[in-house]
């Protein structure tokens, strides 16, 4: 999943009618008690996972506060209260913090120290990290020239190195991209990384629909299957990456929007705000019907209700609080069926912002704040 990772593929809305019960397209495998946080089977394999995990995108980046806003001391805090709470899937990249790795600060390298610090009996993690396939890479993390299947095998290895571990449970490509040697002896190169033992499950992220078709196609013929992100007829479980929008399903933002004083550093307009706050009302309303859940809460567990697994971005421990706080209950079949209001307005958003001319804050190709809204649709990209 690129950045962010990363990843997610928006495939048919999913209809009203869809959303009754849709909680219980989730296998549960077990409850957590410390957390109440479940765990879901990965794909088609045997791995299992917490549903909702943690992305570490911003752990070693300078550039995105690390630090400053956060430090290593607060991170390792935050990580130990996932862990312990129940959420054990931590998502990460070879490529994220690279800035720090010199320090021993890139993501991989602080999640391999937070590992080592936790206590003796503390639940066991799932280590999610990923493969930058661009050519000149190894100007990023060191290594050789990405080039054929041996380059995806020597850059698992580092990553274990960095990691601290023996094996990566879930590793995936970051994002398609024309590889030196071909599409297929990349794969190879994720199968060879299976068959050595360097990991147990590999997966993709923002490949389209033939890019998955293609990738499970030539993984297959080496008996691996794909695990992560794309699609249900496949088996192929779904990783949500920004699932809170860079932050505006916090409602954040729209609280400080009028009021006197120092306002957070937002990435959204004030027209953006105004056309998406009657979502955001909806949000408020539904947490309220379920007992003073946060915007957000509502938001993750929506994503968890449609079959998919949110990778939150947690930098504190107020917030690893919250994403537990998203886990472990169900949305009522009444409120699942918001999802046709939700359709409504975005469609009203849609026509708004061609209206307005609202340009895009995101400086992604979708070209359009809605488009990345859109993409992300409080979870609805996640349809069967």
């Amino acid at each position: 999943m690129l950045e962010h990772q990363r990843a997610i593929l928006p495939l048919q809305r999913a209809r009203s009618d869809r959303c009754s019960g849709a909680a219980n397209r989730l296998e549960l495998l077990m409850t957590i008690e410390a957390g109440n946080v479940r765990k879901v089977r990965l794909g088609a394999g045997t791995l299992e996972v917490s549903e909702i995990g943690c992305g570490t995108l911003a752990w070693g980046e300078t550039g995105m506060g690390f630090g400053s806003y956060y430090t290593e001391t607060i991170l390792s805090q935050a990580f130990k209260e996932l862990v312990e709470g129940g959420v054990n899937l931590i998502d990460t990249s070879e490529v994220y913090g690279r800035a720090s790795m010199r320090e021993g600060s890139s993501s991989e390298q602080l999640i391999a120290k937070f590992r080592d610090q936790l206590p003796v009996d503390a639940p066991p993690v799932v280590l999610s990290s990923k493969f930058f396939p661009a050519p000149w890479s190894n100007t990023l993390v060191g290594g050789g020239v990405r080039l054929g299947r041996k380059a995806v095998v020597e850059a698992i290895r580092g990553s274990i190195t960095r990691l601290g571990c023996g094996q990566i449970d879930l590793y995936q490509m970051q994002f398609p991209f024309p590889y030196l040697g071909g599409q297929q002896a990349l794969l190879e190169g994720f199968a060879e990384a299976v068959d050595f033992g360097l990991c147990k499950s590999v997966g993709v992220c923002n490949f389209d629909v033939n890019e998955i078709q293609e990738a499970h196609a030539i993984l297959a013929k080496h008996g691996v299957p794909l695990a992560s992100n794309q699609v249900r007829e496949m088996e192929i479980s779904v990783l949500a990456y920004e699932p809170l929008a860079k932050g505006l399903l916090t409602g954040k933002f729209h609280e400080h929007q009028h009021q006197d004083g120092p306002q957070p550093t937002s990435m959204f307009s004030d027209s953006e705000l105004l056309i998406c706050r009657p979502i955001m009302n909806l949000l408020r309303l539904l947490g309220a019907f379920e007992g003073g859940r946060t915007t957000a809460q509502v938001a993750l567990n929506y994503i968890i209700s449609k079959g998919a697994i949110p990778i939150v971005g947690v930098k504190n421990v107020g917030q690893a609080r919250e994403v537990m706080g998203a886990a472990g209950w169900n949305l009522s079949d009444n409120d699942l069926k918001v999802s046709q209001i939700l359709d409504e307005r975005l469609v009203e958003m849609d026509a708004e912002m061609q209206r307005q001319d609202v340009q895009s804050t995101f400086g992604d190709k979708r070209g359009s704040f809605l488009g990345c809204l859109e993409e992300l649709r409080l979870g609805e990209i996640l349809s069967n």
